[in-house]
């Protein structure tokens, strides 16, 4: 139990601790501060298992920093890709999407990327690890195991809204695509090559009725937080309805 409470521990901080570098980085761009993360909590665990990965096998192993830097790698990128694959399988989205940067696999992973994670990898082997470790083993036993428990629920907790929100966000936006499917059907002759157009104009419809402004306003927070942290977010059978939302409740956001 003492074990499995103190890599839990681990999980989480490194977890924290690349919530804070993508949100960081993803703040500075939108110049506004974005909460990036699959949960909303402030935890990236793609992150943390990654560290993790790294730890078990690269830690008090090897100081060979080209060893480090291409194992840590080759381990982070892995779990980022299985990572992607799941999300994609699991919710039929793509949350990220590197198709645009060169050298990228199918995507999910890309060069850029897998540089920083080397990096990181380095950094967290030589110096963040031995320090978090230090920490660590100068808690007592009883705080360990106390932490991880109620932390553990805290995140499962988080998971459940999380994914329960994600599943009742598929079914509405069923619904919405549905109608704008219908909207465009109508306008078939003169919705040739203009579709983007049509996606403005649809608020301007019979089909923007009260019941899909209800669906568009469900969830708004969680769907704000999605859209400004995974901006590449593109479901693979609702995008066009989720583009409307994401367009409109954004819009309305920066308004109000």
């Amino acid at each position: 139990m003492l074990i499995l409470s103190k890599y839990f521990l681990w999980l989480i901080t490194y977890s924290f601790l690349g919530w804070v570098y993508e949100s960081a980085i993803c703040s500075i761009s939108e110049r506004s501060f974005v909460n990036r993360g699959f949960l909303n909590g402030p935890v990236c665990p793609v992150y943390g298992f990654g560290a993790l990965a790294s730890i078990f096998i690269l830690d008090q192993r090897t100081d060979n920093i080209i060893n480090l830097f291409f194992v840590g790698m080759f381990l982070s990128c892995t779990v980022e890709y299985i990572t992607a694959l799941l999300l994609e399988k699991l919710f039929h989205a793509k949350w990220w999407d590197y198709s645009r940067n060169r050298f990228n696999f199918q995507g999910r992973v890309c060069l850029l990327g897998a540089v920083v994670f080397g990096i990181l990898s380095v950094l967290l082997i030589k110096y963040i690890h031995p320090f978090v470790r230090g920490l660590t083993n100068q808690l007592p036993d009883w705080s360990l195991i106390v932490s991880a428990i109620f932390i553990c629920l805290v995140v499962m907790l988080d998971l459940y809204i999380t994914v329960r929100h994600l599943l009742l966000l598929n079914g509405r936006l069923e619904e919405i695509q549905s109608a704008f499917n219908c909207f465009v059907k109508q306008y078939a002759k003169r919705a040739e090559g203009l579709k983007n157009t049509l996606l403005d104009k649809f608020e301007e419809s019979e089909f923007y009725n009260e019941r899909i402004k209800k669906l568009i306003n469900l969830g708004r927070f969680q769907n704000i937080r999605l859209a400004r942290a995974f901006p590449k977010l593109r479901p693979l059978k609702y995008n066009d309805a989720w583009q409307k939302l994401k367009s409109i409740l954004l819009n309305t956001n920066k308004n109000s």
